[in-house]
């Protein structure tokens, strides 16, 4: 590698000796995209050229020299284009590729649009700039790049070698503004809530600590904004909702991520039932602006987000497991039974229903009502308080999504967190600590409310058929840092060119 490096450094060296540095340029006036170029001039026939003068930035990545002719495909976020350089014709940006041109690097090349004899739109280069030098070569563009450390630890690398990568994520992008779109059609506003809380809450989950220096109090990453929309709900807000950025202290596997995003929403009158309408009504229209249709391919199967999406309470998917005794004491039993370590019955049943249900819900699907005891935030019903006005959404096996009749009794919800108060005492930081707080905006009246949190990842990595959320992310967690040598540091006289 160094070796390679070392060609390159020397190409660099050789341009700044005769006063060009590639690094100089700011700005270069693109009149199209090589997407453009190819559709606007795809109608040529072999051997045609146009008068059309065209300005196209993009990174080589291939160089190929026979004679007095040089070809070179650029690359932009749209495509590829392929450029003609002829020695007798634009000697001076004919010596540019010969000479100075590495793959990789970023180049401004002016022509016309031409047709080769073998039917390819390209663009016959009249000038050509080199606007930023690669120092780093780019792997070969027959093998790309297939290694996953590198691919994750290296992203950009992986997008300039893998296009479908960057097409991902634009993907996602697009998923996230469809969600975005259903929900500001309906009359939600979206806010911003503290992503460093004095208190975290809203969720069972470890957070991360830090210090602010100047308050001199410890302080948490969240681990969702629930108490803080639920707080604007109180101000007089009838809905809003976050794109917020999560933090959890927890394992990082194919559906985890310390850092990941959720679409959070809270809407003012309205029960988890009408909360499940919004959900599926969001979810299928960010499926639609990402793929065009509600139906996806998903390790092979099809899954289908078109509404309504399928309901089942969380005790009657137990019994058709064979699970018919719900009681507390034979829930604990049976999870003892299988090895389960809890501490209440309401997790008993949820880790029962994840083991024996969850893999097998793989079109959309509302599992309803669920244990009051591990739901401190949610509405028990009146008829029977063991179970909670609460529903989680599942798709290919994976929880994507999270939500409830809000609880708005101040008292209620007093007595709820000091239950989790006692649990914590067992140094477990999972389960929700007292937030007096957001009590007290409960004292001021919250009105009945439905509320919602849906994973972008775990949707998008349906969406697009990606076996592990780290697909999907631009830049997942990984274990360890680097130790990377920088060009600067391999070559200290050509870091000195630049001091001088």
């Amino acid at each position: 590698m160094e070796d390679l490096i070392e060609r390159r450094v020397k190409r660099l060296s050789s341009l700044l000796e005769k006063g060009v540095n590639p690094f100089a340029e700011t700005e270069f006036d693109r009149t199209a995209t090589a997407a453009e170029v190819n559709e606007r001039f795809s109608k040529l026939k072999p051997g045609e050229e146009t008068s059309k003068v065209e300005r196209v930035p993009g990174r080589a990545m291939s160089i190929r020299l026979h004679g007095g002719l040089a070809f070179v495909d650029i690359a932009d976020h749209t495509g590829e284009l392929q450029l003609v350089v002829r020695k007798d014709s634009s000697p001076e940006a004919f010596k540019l590729v010969e000479k100075h041109l590495d793959r990789g690097d970023i180049v401004g090349a002016t022509g016309t649009a031409i047709k080769t004899k073998r039917g390819q739109v390209s663009l016959l280069v009249s000038d050509l700039r080199l606007l930023s030098k690669a120092l780093r070569p780019i792997p070969n563009e027959w093998y790309g790049l297939k290694d996953t450390e590198v691919r994750y630890r290296q992203r950009y690398l992986d997008m300039i070698m893998n296009p479908q990568v960057r097409k991902r994520f634009e993907l996602v992008s697009r998923l996230v503004n469809g969600m975005r779109s259903y929900l500001l059609d309906r009359g939600f506003f979206e806010v911003f809530t503290p992503i460093l809380q004095p208190i975290y809450g809203g969720a069972f989950a470890k957070p991360f600590k830090t210090h602010h220096n100047y308050l001199k109090q410890d302080m948490f990453l969240r681990i969702a904004p629930e108490l803080y929309l639920k707080r604007l709900i109180v101000g007089g807000f009838d809905a809003v909702f976050e794109v917020a950025p999560c933090f959890r202290n927890e394992a990082v596997d194919s559906t985890h991520n310390p850092e990941f995003i959720q679409i959070e929403g809270y809407k003012a009158y309205i029960n988890y039932e009408g909360v499940m309408e919004l959900v599926e009504g969001m979810v299928a229209e960010g499926v639609k602006a990402a793929a065009g249709t509600t139906k996806v391919k998903f390790q092979g199967r099809t899954i289908d987000f078109k509404p309504p999406w399928k309901r089942v309470r969380m005790e009657d998917a137990l019994r058709k497991e064979g699970i018919t005794d719900l009681s507390d004491d034979a829930l604990m039993e049976e999870a003892g039974k299988r090895g389960i370590d809890v501490v209440r019955p309401g997790d008993a049943m949820e880790e029962l229903f994840s083991e024996l249900c969850q893999p097998k819900l793989v079109q959309p699907t509302f599992v309803v009502d669920f244990p009051a005891d591990i739901s401190p935030l949610a509405k028990k019903f009146p008829d029977n308080p063991r179970m909670a006005q609460r529903f989680e959404a599942y798709v290919a096996g994976m929880e994507i999504g999270n939500a409830f009749s809000e609880l708005n009794n101040p008292v209620e919800q007093y007595l709820r967190f000091r239950e989790e108060e006692k649990l914590r005492k067992k140094k477990v930081e999972e389960y929700m600590p007292m937030d007096r707080d957001y009590i007290r905006a409960l004292e001021y009246g919250l009105p009945p409310t439905g509320g919602f949190g849906v994973g972008i990842a775990r949707v998008a990595s349906v969406v697009l058929d990606a076996p592990s959320i780290k697909e999907i992310l631009p830049f997942p967690a990984m274990a360890g840092i680097e130790r990377i040598k920088t060009v600067a540091e391999m070559f200290p006289s050509l870091a000195r060119k630049f001091e001088e």
